[in-house]
């Protein structure tokens, strides 16, 4: 193990200035099956994306399931769009929102739900997970994007995730017993290598009490 990165548990290790975390895992979960093979498809195509939302914390570790996990991506175009559907439609997957076999059908999910900042979602054999795919919108969308952090999954597999600071006072700002637990097992595996006074700005940005996280 590289000397830059520092331990943070038995099996999760952190280089801060790179923003890097590398975790070791024996067993992956179905949700981390389908961010990877996903993630995988975004990066043929060349969209930019992070992942968001209570995978963070199931990637991590929490013991819980997920019906969706949450990607944000960089705005593209309708026809990235269709390429990208063309070459999820070869590993199975299907749309929610329409026929993912049918351009016409692609464009009007485009211009419907995307452009205007809805999700749509996809999954595959009417099992979840599923994936919920949205463009970045908000202040704290694109902050995710400029600012996520690589994960590398037993030395082969890379995701993109959002900062830590950001995901815990977000958690702790929606509020949801699931939510505020995410919030509490993140900020408990890594508070010693996370950055309080930028975690305080966002609380305060998104209104979110972050004494919960003491308390809890």
């Amino acid at each position: 193990m590289e000397d830059v990165l520092e331990r943070v548990a038995e099996n999760i290790f952190v280089n801060r200035d790179e923003r890097k975390i590398v975790l070791y895992k024996d067993v992956l979960a179905p949700e981390d099956e389908l961010a990877l093979e996903f993630s995988e498809i975004l990066n043929e195509v060349g969209i930019r994306y992070v992942i968001v939302a209570g995978y963070v914390a199931i990637l991590f570790g929490r013991s819980r399931r997920s019906d969706d996990i949450d990607f944000i991506i960089e705005p593209h175009t309708p026809d990235v769009f269709i390429s990208l559907c063309g070459k999820l439609r070869e590993k199975g997957f299907e749309l929610f929102q329409g026929e993912i076999t049918d351009e016409s059908s692609l464009i009007r999910i485009y211009n419907d739900y995307l452009a205007n900042g809805y999700a749509v979602k996809f999954f595959r054999n009417n099992i979840t997970p599923a994936v919920e795919y949205k463009f970045a919108k908000t202040r704290v969308h694109f902050f995710s994007l400029e600012n996520s952090w690589e994960v590398v999954l037993n030395d082969t597999y890379r995701l993109h995730v959002s900062p830590l600071e950001l995901q815990i006072a977000y958690k702790v700002f929606l509020g949801s017993e699931k939510d505020v637990g995410d919030a509490v097992f993140l900020y408990t595996l890594f508070q010693k290598i996370l950055d309080k006074e930028g975690m305080k700005h966002w609380a305060e940005v998104l209104g979110a009490d972050l004494s919960v996280l003491e308390r809890s």
